[in-house]
């Protein structure tokens, strides 16, 4: 991308892709108390994994910073400054965000979602296009939405949509918390942003166990799954492809439900195979790691009884349906009160449930724990003090 001065509404877009840049940037940066942040990424979209692709940063003067890691040698001047406490990060459902930024070593604090902010005020639709359009009469072109944000040069349409999604959210931060702070609901927001400063990233247990009818397989078959998987992943790092790309999830379960079939054969015949697995190398790659499955499969003797059902649905009894009838009759009232999709932040059906179950309250949260009680009180409805969870020693 050469160097083009863009402007969107006013707001200069400067592309930040030389380290003395990024220092200089982070310099100017520091001084202000709100940033609006916003990371594009690719999570087995078009690459292999969870990766960064483009970091976006707008200030209260008018600038939006696009940091580009592609061209970075040391992000830890921009991780310094997002883990600064002192500084407000105002993001639009920073979940994900978050996520990426801890895989990467990078702890955010001072969390602003404005995303929950809507969600407080009983956003039906909380998207920041939503928002956008309700509150300030703004559309927003989402075409570059599912773009490939790993290409280089970046367009300049890449770089409008990237500069979309912070431009305006100091405006939107405004006009939310105001919202928020007037029905009395901030300590819900703040609580909300602190739980998602301490999310965390780790890789899904078992993860070959979540494809499509995997829990079909016998213990045997699973046990090859399992290496099967690993093979994947490690073709998917080599090709830089998603894992699904080099074998579909489907073709996968198949090939370990039947792992005694002519692989040539298979992977010449089967739908949703890379070409470059189907390469004679790899062809032979894919054939010992199926047979060092079997024969560890084999030597540890694994059985080939298929799995119990897990999952059972809990026997219904009065005092079961008693306590579902209460919880509900709560979350009925508080829905009149704050709505349908504020509600949602206090109580879920997960909450239900397990109380309905178990006769235990777990709610984690201080706002919604003391809103629970006291509706319930209210309602002349007997609830437990809900379990917290053991603070980590």
């Amino acid at each position: 991308m050469e160097n083009t001065t863009l402007t969107l509404d006013g707001v200069k877009i400067r592309l930040v892709e030389e380290q003395e840049q990024l220092q200089e940037t982070i310099n100017t940066l520091s001084q202000c108390q709100e940033l609006a942040l916003d990371l594009e990424f690719d999570q087995n979209r078009f690459t292999y994994g969870f990766n960064l692709c483009l970091v976006q940063i707008a200030d209260e003067a008018g600038t939006c910073y696009i940091i580009d890691p592609f061209a970075l040698m040391d992000l830890q001047p921009l991780f310094q400054l997002l883990e600064n406490p002192e500084i407000t990060k105002i993001i639009h459902h920073s979940n994900n965000d978050i996520l990426l930024l801890d895989k990467l070593g990078c702890h955010i604090k001072g969390v602003m979602d404005t995303d929950v902010a809507a969600k407080v005020l009983n956003y039906e639709r909380s998207s920041l296009a939503t928002v956008l359009k309700e509150e300030f009469s703004i559309d927003i072109d989402k075409s570059q939405q599912s773009s490939n944000w790993n290409k280089r040069p970046l367009t300049e349409a890449q770089l409008y949509y990237a500069a979309v999604d912070v431009v305006y959210l100091h405006r939107v931060k405004e006009k939310l918390v105001n919202e928020v702070e007037r029905l009395g609901r901030l300590h819900w927001l703040q609580e909300e942003n602190q739980l998602l400063e301490k999310l965390t990233y780790s890789e899904p247990e078992n993860p070959h166990l979540r494809l499509r009818n995997a829990n079909r397989l016998n213990f045997y078959q699973q046990y090859i799954l399992k290496e099967l998987y690993i093979f994947r992943e490690q073709m998917g790092q080599q090709f830089n492809k998603p894992s699904s790309f080099i074998i579909s999830n489907e073709s996968l379960v198949e090939l370990a439900n039947n792992p005694n079939t002519d692989l040539h054969e298979w992977l010449n015949h089967t739908r949703g195979i890379h070409g470059g697995l189907k390469r004679s190398r790899n062809e032979k790659l894919l054939q010992t790691a199926l047979q060092e499955a079997k024969q560890k499969a084999q030597d540890n003797h694994i059985s080939h009884d298929y799995p119990t059902n897990r999952w059972q649905r809990p026997p219904r009894t009065p005092e079961t349906e008693q306590r579902k009838e209460a919880i509900t009759q709560v979350q009925k009232q508080l829905v009149e009160e704050y709505g349908e999709f504020a509600t949602r932040l206090i109580i879920n059906q997960s909450l239900i449930n397990e109380y309905s179950i178990s006769g235990e309250l777990r709610c984690t949260k201080n706002y919604a724990t003391a809103i629970l009680l006291q509706t319930a009180e209210r309602l002349g409805i007997d609830l437990p003090a809900p379990n917290q969870p053991e603070a980590k020693k």
